[in-house]
């Protein structure tokens, strides 16, 4: 199996072919500003994991080789390590200077969610996990100490004074001893501390180049490499001994260490000089220097299954062929006027029905076989309240809809509503919220043209995955750093409503201002959902009210109400 080595650098990750040495893939992230940090594959080879500076861990599927998934995490992710089991991920999140505590966030890999945060001590930087999967040792660089989190209860069980500002560390393959790079932060340390895991006690202090940052350790846990950012060395240290047997000269300001795992070789990146160096283990001498872009910085080898799974990893399925699909999301916001009613009263929607229909459809280049089709959705709703619950209630939502896909001859198009949601507005009235007569849906649609054949296809097993978003329906997109555009009238308003979305595996925040200052703010993420912001004491002027995306991805608004 081929092995590759993924490294961190500026805002973009290199991939590296370790048989001969070249960047075989480049993988942009979206913003200049986001600069990657530290990585980790996962045991099975299928994902690397990115920390960045945008307090997000980003997803690289390893197959494709692209970013497939961001994930929110605490304030300044730095280490992060992933189970032997590939189930989850824990990332240690420094947090502002000033923070009594950092947290560590656990993601659960199946659905890429963080789960549960520990909070551990100031600063933690580095992190690793017991062979057996049943501890996380993590490094706190201002606290001079290490926390244990039990992986089964996610609680620290100890914590454990090392040196001068903890950094980096690693654990023997038989869990028996951690290593901690002592970076120093009054003054730079020279000093690697080493834990017995099974007291959770300092066995010994060693003493090494200035400046340790990381440490990685041969797969037979014969060696550890530990890099010196403050002289551009390695020391190396025999376990058996704890004792320094070599120091490697390499480049400057040497930051991440990774050896592959057959154990021959170890690669270290070189932040000040732009290059990675190539060490023999063997040797321990440096064998190879070869640039890989601006600040390397973290750096994991793995054994990936490139580009794509085997065939074992794949099934066959039958399936009507489809030659193009597009799904899209609509909103509606419709006021039913009941007669009798307060607006205070409690009403409640429920979906009873939909229906999607063929209108019309119409060949614009036969060349390309691109067709014009007129979709009529319909949305039936059911409503109810404390004061009535008669047939009045029934309301009927309906829209037209055009979309343009590839339709050759013999090919019959179909549509099918796959979600609907309903809900209304509300106003707080004494204590209780109750609706204000304003009910609104939001429809998913997918519309695809299929063939009349069966036939068989061979899939890799990967992530659930939906159709393909349209792009036609993007709504008005507000980028990073610009504000919503707010409706003129009503010219005094109290409550700001809008629906809201980024693009796909992107997150972005909206932040309300009243008279400059922030009032409120909310997280956009690529799911289009609901959003609402109220001004308490208001009504005030709309223009000294705006909104504002604060993010680093673009947002797409949809119906923007003010009242």
């Amino acid at each position: 199996m081929p092995t590759f080595a993924y490294v961190a650098n500026s805002n973009k990750v290199s991939v590296i072919d370790t048989s001969t040495n070249t960047i075989v893939s480049t993988i942009p992230f979206e913003n200049v500003g986001d600069i990657t940090k530290v990585v980790a594959i996962s045991p099975d080879g299928r994902f690397v994991y990115v920390t960045s500076l945008s307090d997000v861990v980003s997803v690289i599927d390893t197959c494709t080789n692209t970013v497939v998934d961001t994930i929110n995490v605490g304030d300044f992710p730095v280490g992060i390590v992933v189970t032997p089991n590939s189930s989850f991920a824990y990332v240690a999140n420094a947090g502002l200077a000033t923070s009594v505590s950092g947290t560590v966030s656990v993601i659960d890999i199946n659905t890429n969610m963080v789960v549960d945060t520990v909070t551990v001590g100031r600063d933690p930087i580095g992190i690793s996990i017991t062979p057996n999967g049943n501890f996380a040792y993590v490094t706190n660089a201002k606290s001079d100490n290490v926390s244990v989190i039990d992986t089964t209860t996610n609680e620290v069980i100890d914590t454990i004074p090392v040196g001068d500002s903890p950094h980096g560390i690693a654990i023997t393959p038989n869990g028996s001893f951690a290593y901690v790079a002592n970076q120093g932060q009054s003054i730079v340390s020279n000093k690697v501390s080493v834990i017995n895991t099974s007291t959770n006690t300092v066995a010994a202090t060693i003493t090494v180049g200035v400046g340790p940052t990381s440490i990685a350790i041969t797969p037979d846990g014969n060696l550890a490499y530990v890099t010196n950012v403050g002289e551009g060395s390695v020391s190396v240290i025999n376990i058996s001994t704890n004792t320094v047997v070599d120091t490697i000269t390499v480049g400057a300001a040497p930051f991440g260490v990774a050896i592959t795992p057959d154990g021959a070789f170890a690669y270290v990146t070189n932040f000040a000089d732009d290059n990675i160096s190539f060490i023999s283990t063997s040797t321990n001498t440096v064998i190879d220097a070869f640039p890989i872009g601006d600040g390397p910085l973290g750096i994991a080898i793995g054994n990936i299954d490139f580009p794509c799974p085997t065939p074992s990893d794949r099934m066959c399925i039958e399936t009507t062929r489809i030659f193009d699909s597009c799904v899209f999301e609509e909103e509606l916001q419709k006021t039913f006027e009941i007669s009798n009613s307060n607006k205070y009263q409690d009403i409640q929607c429920d979906i009873i029905d939909t229906k999607c229909s063929i209108l019309d459809i119409t060949k614009i280049d036969a060349q390309q076989d691109l067709v014009e089709i007129k979709l009529q959705i319909k949305v039936f709703i059911g409503l109810t309240s404390n004061w009535s619950n008669d047939d009045a209630f029934k309301r009927v939502i309906s829209f037209n809809k055009s979309i343009t896909l590839i339709s050759p001859d013999g090919a019959e198009v179909c549509c099918d509503v796959n979600k609907v949601t309903c809900g209304c507005t509300q106003l707080s009235n004494a204590g209780k919220v109750s609706c204000n007569r304003k009910v609104y849906c939001t429809i998913k649609v997918t519309a695809a043209v299929k063939s009349k054949q069966l036939v068989q296809i061979e899939v890799p097993i990967i992530r659930d995955c939906e159709p393909k978003q349209c792009r036609s329906m993007k709504g008005i997109p507000i980028a990073s750093g610009e504000s919503f555009p707010l409706p003129n009238q009503p010219p005094d308003i109290n409550t700001i409503m809008f629906s809201a979305k980024t693009d796909p595996g992107l997150t972005s925040r909206v932040i309300a201002f009243l008279y400059g200052l922030p009032s409120t703010y909310t997280t956009v993420t690529g799911e289009l959902k609901r959003f609402e912001f109220n001004f308490p004491g208001g009504p005030y002027p709309v223009e000294n009210i705006s909104l504002k995306n604060t993010g680093n991805s673009t947002i797409y608004v949809y119906n923007l109400i003010t009242e």
